[in-house]
C-alpha cells in the first residue's frame, strides 16, 4: 500500500487525466459524461456554498438527494471539506422520511443536502406527524442544490488525514433508531486495497452499476473503487433499472464494460422480463466479473442468470459471489478469479450453532445447496466462534466475526451497542452464522435480528414497531420474520400477530398489517398470520427462530390456505367492473401482485406493494397513460378508483 492513497481526497486529486470520467445514465438516449477532474471543480464549487451556509470540517450533512450527478458532487465536497458525508435515500416511505429526521436528531451539528420538492415532502410529512419543530430545524440548515446557479467561487479545502470520519452509513432499511456505521478514511482505503488486489482491476476494466449510492456497494464498490483505479465508470439510476431491467444489461453492452454487480433480486428481476429474442446485438462478452453480494445468494439463481446469458457471451466464470457488510465498509471475501460458483449441500436438521454441517454430496430433499463466497481479503481477518466465543474448526457452524483496519469502531454514538458486538481485541460480530468449507467462508444464516429484502436491511423489532401502531396489535404480541423461500429464492416477510379469536375477526388485522408495513417501510408482506402464543425465552425474550421453524415445517399452511380463499371471496371489485381506465389499471395491478386479488376500492398499499412492485406498476401505468402519475401520486390516490378518478381529471385538464 505504500504508493497506494491516504485518503478518499488523495484518490481524487491523483487522477486529474480528463480521459477518464464518470458517465451518468439517464435513459435510452441520456447520459452525461463528467472527467475526474471536472468532478473536483464541481465539488469545490459546491463547497462554497456549503460552507457559505455554515457547515464547516468535523459537521454532518445529510445527503438526500435523488440524482447520482448531485449525490456525487455533493459527497465529494464533503470529503474536500472535511465535512461527515451521511447518504440517505430519497424513498417512496414514510419510513424514508421518518429516517430523515431521526438521523437530523441523532447527528450533533446536521446539514442537509436537498431539493425544494424533497424538503417540501419532509414539511408534509412533519405537519401529519406533529413535528413542525424538527422540520424547522431541518429546513434552517437545508442546502437546496436546484437553487444553486454558479459555481465559480470555490471553498476552502480541510487538512484532511486518514483518521477522520469519511462519512456515516446508516442502515439501510431501518425504520425507527438507526444504527450509523462511522468510517474512517483509512477504513475505506484498507478495504478498497484489499478489493482492488483480490479484484485485479486494471486500466482495462471499466464499471456500471444500477446500485444506489446510498447503499455501500454503489458508493464504495461501484463509485470510488473505479475512482481509485483511475478507469471510466458508468451509474444509471435504480429507479430507470426497476423500470426498464434490460437497459442495465443493454447499456452495459454497448459500453464494453467489464465489471458489473447486482444483489440477487436484481438477477431475478432482470430475468422476469429478458427475452432473448429481442436482444440482437447484446454482447457481454467483455464483462470479466459479475458481482453477487448484498443479500442471501441463490446458486439456481446464478446458474440461470449463466445459461440465458451464455449466448449472449456472458461468461461462466463472470458470476462473482462474495461476502461482506458495511462494517466492514464493504467487502470482507472474495473468491479466486477464473472460477465457476462453487457450491456445497448441507442438510437442513445439521444447521445449528456449535454442530458440525452434515455435508452431502448429492443434494437431495432434507438438503440445502448453500454458496462458497471466497477467502478474506488482504487487510481483513475472519473467524468462525461458538456460543462460548472459542474459534471452532473447519465445517463447524458458528458466528462470523471479522477484524481489521477496514472494520468500522463502531457505531455513531452508540456506545453500548458497541460494546456488545466489538471485543477488546476488535473482533466485530458479523450477526451471521456460518463456517469454513475448503479454506472459504459459507454463509448459513443469521443470529441477529436482521431481514434482508432486495438488498436492504430491516430489524425485526423496528418493523415489530411499525405493526404495533396498527389497532389491537398490543406491545410484544407481533412477531416478525425473514423466511428463506427456497423455490423463489428469495426472503420473505412474514407477520404472526397474537390472536385467539376467529379467521373472520383476524382479517382486518391482515389487511392494516400490510397497510402499515407498505406505507412506512415500503415492504411487500408475504402472509400475516395468526398465532395464540407468542414463543419467548425464560428471560422474556422473543424466540422468532422457533416460530420461522414451525412455517418452515408446514405447521401454517392451513391457515394460509383460508385465509387466500377468504381474501378472493372479500375481494370488492372485479376486472369487468369500473369504467376503462379502471379496468385498465386493475389489469395493471393484477399482473404485477399476481398472489392478491385488488379490487376497485382496496388501498394498494394493503395488498402487499413493495417499492419494487409499486415502481413496476408505475411503469406500465406510465406506457397506457405517459407523463400523467408520478410515483409519488400513489400516496394521494392509493385506491383504483381514486387513482382512475385523479388520470380523468388531468385527461381532461
Amino acid at each position: 500500500m505504500k504508493d497506494f492513497p491516504k485518503t478518499l481526497v488523495d484518490a481524487l486529486d491523483n487522477n486529474q487525466d480528463a480521459s477518464k470520467s464518470i458517465t451518468y445514465i439517464g435513459g435510452q438516449d441520456s447520459e452525461k459524461e463528467v472527467s475526474y477532474p471536472a468532478l473536483k471543480q464541481r465539488a469545490l464549487g459546491l463547497l462554497h456554498h456549503i460552507q457559505q451556509k455554515g457547515a464547516k470540517a468535523g459537521d454532518e450533512l445529510i445527503i438526500h438527494l435523488g440524482e447520482n450527478e448531485q449525490f456525487i458532487d455533493t459527497f465529494w465536497a464533503c470529503q474536500y471539506g472535511g465535512i461527515v458525508a451521511v447518504p440517505l435515500a430519497i424513498g417512496t416511505s414514510d419510513g424514508h422520511r421518518q429516517k430523515v429526521f431521526n438521523v437530523f436528531e441523532k447527528l450533533e451539528t446536521p446539514y442537509i443536502a436537498t431539493s425544494r420538492k424533497a424538503l417540501q415532502r419532509l414539511k408534509v410529512y412533519a405537519e401529519e406527524q406533529g413535528m413542525e419543530s424538527v422540520y424547522g430545524d431541518i429546513q434552517d440548515k437545508a442546502i437546496m442544490l436546484d437553487r444553486i446557479e454558479e459555481f465559480n467561487a470555490l471553498g476552502v479545502c480541510a487538512d484532511v488525514n486518514p483518521s477522520q470520519t469519511a462519512f456515516i452509513q446508516f442502515s439501510s432499511g431501518s425504520t425507527g433508531d438507526p444504527k450509523g456505521v462511522v468510517l474512517t478514511h483509512k477504513n475505506l482505503v484498507t478495504n478498497l486495497f484489499g478489493i482492488i488486489e483480490r479484484s485485479e482491476f486494471n486500466q482495462a476494466d471499466s464499471f456500471f452499476s444500477w446500485m444506489p449510492l446510498t447503499h455501500d456497494l454503489g458508493i464504495i464498490g461501484f463509485h470510488l473503487t473505479p475512482l481509485f483505479v483511475n478507469i471510466d465508470q458508468y451509474l444509471m439510476p435504480t429507479e430507470l433499472f426497476v423500470r426498464r431491467p434490460n437497459l442495465w444489461l443493454e447499456k452495459a453492452s454497448e459500453k464494453m464494460a467489464t465489471i458489473l454487480s447486482s444483489p440477487n433480486f436484481g438477477y431475478k428481476h432482470v430475468l422476469k422480463r429478458f427475452k432473448p429474442e429481442n436482444q440482437e446485438g447484446l454482447d457481454l462478452s467483455k464483462v470479466r466479473l459479475c458481482f453477487n453480494g448484498a443479500e442471501p445468494i441463490s446458486a439456481d439463481l446464478c446458474r440461470e442468470f449463466n445459461t440465458v446469458m451464455k449466448p449472449f457471451g456472458f461468461s461462466d466464470t463472470a458470476m462473482y459471489t462474495v461476502y461482506g457488510l458495511a462494517e466492514a465498509c464493504l467487502a470482507v471475501s472474495f473468491p479466486d478469479l477464473g472460477q465457476k460458483i462453487s457450491t456445497i449441500h448441507v442438510l437442513r436438521h445439521s444447521l445449528l450453532e456449535g454442530q458440525p454441517a452434515d455435508i452431502v454430496a448429492e443434494p437431495n430433499p432434507q438438503s440445502i445447496e448453500l454458496v462458497r463466497l471466497g477467502h478474506a481479503l488482504l487487510g481483513t481477518e475472519m473467524m468462525i466462534v461458538n456460543m462460548n466465543d472459542q474459534q471452532v474448526d473447519g465445517n463447524i457452524i458458528g458466528r462470523v466475526l471479522i477484524k481489521g483496519e477496514n472494520v468500522t469502531h463502531g457505531y455513531y454514538h452508540e456506545p453500548v451497542l458497541n460494546e456488545t458486538l466489538i471485543s477488546p481485541e476488535g473482533w466485530l460480530d458479523t450477526g451471521d452464522q456460518g463456517l469454513i468449507n475448503d479454506g472459504q467462508l459459507v454463509i448459513t444464516g443469521r443470529t441477529k435480528d436482521l431481514i434482508i429484502v432486495n438488498g436492504m436491511n430491516y430489524y425485526a423489532p423496528d418493523l415489530e414497531s411499525v405493526c404495533e401502531h396498527v389497532d389491537g396489535i398490543d406491545l410484544g404480541k407481533v412477531i416478525v420474520c425473514g423466511i428463506r423461500n427456497i423455490e423463489d429464492a428469495t426472503d420473505e416477510v412474514v407477520v404472526f400477530v397474537l390472536h385467539r379469536g376467529d379467521l373472520d375477526s383476524f382479517y382486518p388485522t391482515i389487511v392494516d398489517v400490510r397497510r402499515q408495513l407498505s406505507e412506512k417501510s415500503g415492504l411487500d408482506v408475504a402472509h400475516v398470520l395468526p398465532i395464540k402464543t407468542v414463543p419467548k425465552t425464560t428471560s422474556g425474550k422473543v424466540q422468532r427462530f422457533a416460530i420461522a421453524n414451525q412455517f418452515v415445517e408446514g405447521d401454517f399452511n392451513e391457515v394460509m390456505a383460508a385465509i387466500t380463499e377468504m381474501s378472493e371471496t372479500r375481494s370488492s371489485g372485479s376486472i369487468a367492473a369500473g369504467s376503462p381506465i379502471e379496468r385498465i389499471l386493475l389489469e395493471i395491478c393484477h399482473t404485477v401482485v399476481a398472489n392478491q386479488k385488488i379490487g376497485l376500492s382496496d388501498n394498494i398499499f394493503e395488498m402487499g406493494t413493495s417499492s419494487l412492485k409499486l415502481a413496476q406498476i408505475h411503469e406500465n401505468i406510465d406506457e397506457a397513460f405517459p407523463d400523467v402519475v408520478e410515483l409519488t401520486d400513489f400516496f394521494d390516490y392509493p385506491t383504483i378508483e381514486e387513482l382512475a378518478g385523479f388520470i380523468a381529471t388531468k385527461a381532461q385538464e
